[in-house]
């Protein structure tokens, strides 16, 4: 009787991994969308609606989705705080305290991080061409996160459950 539940906790562990694998691709791309959203709405509230950075920093991290919006909520209360001196700080801090929850890979990441690095130092038009740009190539890795995930998802599944199957028949 021990045995049987062993062997199907075992069966059942292994085809949480799989799935828990697979989710990581499926994250990943919903992350970046909810980053996409993220910056098109920042690209409104800046150059078209003139609101002061904090405060569009503030409403778009209402609007979207968290984890996402916890980054965007911390940058502006470091920044109303006044210790740090640049935007691109305040995303520093603000990503390292919640990049546990965030499923972004490292070119994502610098994509993000050249963004804020350039951001407020150029006039309207420079601005303009700076948002086309992170928007423009997050868009490339969202989309090769989605050709990924279509590809991997089912295939950790699959593999998960016939692991675990293949390792309660050998018990068996």
């Amino acid at each position: 009787m021990l045995r049987n539940i062993m062997i199907f906790l075992m069966f059942l562990i292994c085809t949480f991994i799989g799935y828990f694998i697979g989710e990581n691709y499926k994250r990943r791309s919903i992350h970046l969308k909810e980053m996409q959203k993220a910056l098109l709405l920042l690209n409104n509230e800046i150059l078209y609606s003139n609101t002061p950075l904090p405060n569009a920093l503030f409403e778009i991290g209402n609007k979207v989705s968290e984890p996402i919006s916890f980054i965007f909520i911390e940058m502006t209360s470091i920044l109303e705080e006044g210790n740090i001196s640049s935007v691109y700080e305040s995303f520093e801090i603000a990503y390292e305290k919640n990049k546990d929850n965030i499923s972004l890979n490292k070119d994502d990441y610098k994509i993000i991080n050249d963004f804020f690095k350039t951001l407020g130092n150029s006039g309207v038009t420079g601005q303009e061409r700076i948002f086309s740009l992170a928007l423009d190539n997050i868009d490339i890795n969202y989309k090769e996160a989605k050709k990924l995930e279509k590809e991997n998802i089912k295939l950790y599944r699959t593999l998960g459950l016939s692991i675990g199957a293949m390792l309660a028949i050998f018990f068996i």
